[in-house]
């Protein structure tokens, strides 16, 4: 069953529109200040910018999108909406749909990462941090990459996505959410910077299909822990 869109709910008296703002700027901040690498700007002069903030481990700055991405929204949904976090996509949704689909997409995850595996660009920019392949190590980059993506899922596909959805409709609030979301990797490879667009429309579609952000974040989390693995595997 797809997600049904409510009517819009009278209060809080307009406050919805906060949210629009909070589109960009949240993901801008955690652009900046949630590195565990270096952004910079080559100037003419020949003189190289800092323009991030400090450099976190891989885990902190996990962690801090977590709480820039998933905590603040959190803390935000109910003023905002009118809602309560869990409303937003927390839920297990349509397990029927979102099952079959969890697998089609972790085993197109999977696939995708072992052909990237071989690309200069992605492996010069990952994985974050230093992990290894040894499970002291890759243990626990792998749960601190869930919850990563279960700050961004939650405010692309939860936040924005469904707490949109009642006031722009379903196609509106998706293209709305894929558009930041891309806008959320300037500054990545060319090759993710190009598929951050579809693949996030993607995504919307199936939080929108299963009422759930769980199944979408299940794919995401599949293709950033199978190419870390591939490119250390690859060294």
């Amino acid at each position: 069953m797809a997600y049904r869109v409510a009517e819009p709910a009278p209060t809080p008296r307009g406050r919805w529109v906060w949210a629009l703002a909070l589109a960009p700027i949240l993901p801008t901040l955690n652009w900046y200040f949630a590195r565990s690498d270096t952004i910079g700007l080559f100037g003419h002069g020949g003189a190289w910018l800092r323009v991030s903030g400090p450099e976190w481990s891989s885990l902190v700055a996990f962690g801090v999108t977590f709480v820039v991405l998933g905590i603040v929204p959190a803390l935000l949904t109910s003023p905002i909406y009118g809602k309560r976090p869990w409303q937003l996509g927390l839920g297990a949704g349509n397990v029927n749909t979102g099952m079959p689909l969890l697998g089609l997409g972790v085993a197109i995850a999977i696939a995708v990462a072992y052909a990237s595996r071989t690309s200069p660009e992605l492996a010069a920019v990952y994985p974050l941090g230093s992990p290894s392949l040894a499970w002291r190590s890759w243990i626990p980059h792998v749960v601190g990459y869930g919850l990563y993506y279960l700050g961004f899922e939650y405010f692309f596909r939860g936040f924005l996505l469904f707490g949109l959805t009642p006031r722009l409709g379903p196609a509106a609030a998706n293209v709305l959410q894929a558009g930041i979301v891309t806008m959320a990797h300037l500054g990545k490879p060319d090759i993710e910077l190009a598929a951050a667009f579809p693949a996030s429309l993607i995504f919307g579609w199936i939080a929108l299909r299963t009422g759930s952000i769980w199944y979408a974040l299940g794919i995401h989390w599949a293709v950033g822990v199978a190419l870390d693995w591939f490119l250390l595997s690859a060294r």
